[in-house]
């Protein structure tokens, strides 16, 4: 009964202090809340212009080097009753471009009054391109209005591609890890053989705050282009800086195009030597660990605020005066209360077995049901999650506390007696670093909840037999 009392003397001082910083958050929140409004309307790039037919066109690189082909993706919107004449679409000229493909999709539904159909051009440049920046030409289709048998054409707009001597791409095998596993980070890089890369400065490369743990390059041949893959094996131990998402920093690659009329002069004199570069774009590198705190929003620098002496007598030296005294009868209940009684013995915390937890466990898989709605599911996949740790907390001897707050990673460190076997921990890791995936993931399918929930039940069978015995 007493620390009822307690906590309404302390909420009552609470209430007083922080009256000035409620009223501080009201002009934060509604400056975030008009930013947030002006990003969402400005994320709109493409919107209808009311037209009875629109083209718009899209590239998936703006860049081009021979032998490497370009994805240009043609999105048809109409109105209803507008019929399209898309004959001989699919022959359409794109010089100097050549159509090495064409993927024909079907009509859909874009909204209440719009139908679309999207168009798959493969292009690619002749060899004996020079360098330089070429125009996919714009090409015009034709429709009739059913309604008032009207005709009418509506043209693309033409999109310019550079081609280049040099392509560098680099991509990851994943971008959500802990700390401590290792990412596969390949460096690609295509260029035309006149194209003398620097290599003693690609031996160079730093990838701070990620280590290099090994390194292959692989070369090949691929017509007129030489192909050469860098595989580097990364690996994050801490963090570095303030910065709370790390990235795989872009490197920079140099080169220099051999002449063609004096090669064996310009290598002799390197002041001839017209050094360029190619900058890769950064990876950005999402920690687990990081995935579990809470962003709270920063708010911006404010000066000072000021109350009248009526605001500040009435909302605070009345309210902790208030406190004080509703302390001090409190203090006096207490000490007669207390002085009346014999002492009395705490109760005995009812310890975590490994029989409990292991029922605990059975239980929540038993009542799991995939459904359709993401939330729920990975609520319950939450639960899932904490019911295994509490299990494999009790199996390995820590408390529950830290083996829920355990990395999938560190959790498994904890066994310095060896109370689990080789085979079980391998399991144990992979099923943790599956449910990882699931809790904060964008989307939950079904055949990797599945396979989790036969990992788990190669779990209890590995670690079961020997709860009874």
């Amino acid at each position: 009964m007493r620390y009822a009392f307690i906590s309404l003397f302390v909420s009552a001082i609470i209430l007083g202090s922080s009256f000035a910083f409620l009223n501080a958050q009201e002009q934060p929140q509604t400056q975030e809340q008009t930013g947030q409004t002006e990003q969402a309307e400005g994320e709109q790039e493409f919107a209808l212009m009311d037209k009875s037919l629109e083209i718009w066109t899209f590239i998936d690189d703006y860049r081009v080097i021979t032998g490497k082909t370009l994805h240009l993706t043609v999105q048809l919107i109409w109105k209803l009753g507008i019929t399209v004449n898309i004959e001989g679409i699919d022959k359409i000229d794109f010089h100097p471009f050549r159509v090495e493909g064409v993927t024909i999709g079907e009509r859909q539904i874009f909204d209440n009054e719009h139908d679309y159909m999207v168009i798959t051009y493969t292009l690619s440049l002749p060899s004996d391109m020079n360098e330089g920046i070429y125009s996919v030409p714009s090409f015009s289709l034709s429709y009739t209005n059913e309604v008032d048998k009207t005709e009418g054409k509506t043209a693309s707009a033409p999109v310019a591609i550079k081609k280049v001597p040099i392509l560098v791409e680099g991509k990851v095998d994943r971008d959500v890890v802990t700390i401590g596993d290792r990412i596969n980070y390949t460096l690609t890089i295509r260029h035309e053989k006149r194209v003398k890369l620097l290599w003693e400065t690609i031996d160079k490369l730093n990838f701070s705050p990620f280590e290099v743990l090994k390194m292959d390059i692989e070369k090949q041949t691929e017509g007129t282009i030489e192909k050469i893959l860098i595989n580097y094996t990364l690996s994050l131990y801490e963090m570095g800086g303030k910065k709370k998402t790390p990235e795989i920093p872009g490197p920079t690659i140099l080169y220099y195009v051999e002449s063609k009329s004096k090669p064996n002069e310009t290598k002799a004199d390197n002041s001839l030597i017209d050094t360029k570069e190619v900058k890769v774009e950064p990876v950005p590198i999402i920690l687990n660990s990081l995935l579990k705190a809470v962003d709270v929003p920063l708010e911006g620098l404010k000066g000072p605020m000021y109350y009248s002496k009526k605001d500040i007598f009435l909302k605070g030296y009345l309210l902790m005066g208030f406190g004080a005294v509703l302390l001090l009868f409190l203090g006096v209940i207490t000490l007669r209360s207390v002085s009346g009684k014999l002492s009395t013995v705490s109760p005995m915390t009812v310890s975590e077995t490994p029989q409990i937890a292991l029922g605990r466990l059975k239980n929540v898989m038993t009542s799991f049901q995939f459904t359709k709605e993401d939330p729920i599911n990975r609520e319950n996949i939450h639960k899932i999650d904490k019911a295994l740790r509490t299990y494999l907390g009790t199996l390995i001897g820590i408390p529950n506390e830290m083996a829920l707050s355990a990395t999938t990673s560190s959790l498994l460190s904890y066994n310095i007696q060896k109370k689990l076997s080789a085979e079980a921990s391998k399991i144990i890791q992979t099923v943790l670093k599956q449910l990882d995936t699931l809790i904060y993931g964008r989307h939950i399918r079904k055949e990797s909840v599945d396979k989790m929930l036969q990992g788990i039940e190669e779990i209890i069978k590995q670690t079961g037999s020997e709860i009874l015995t």
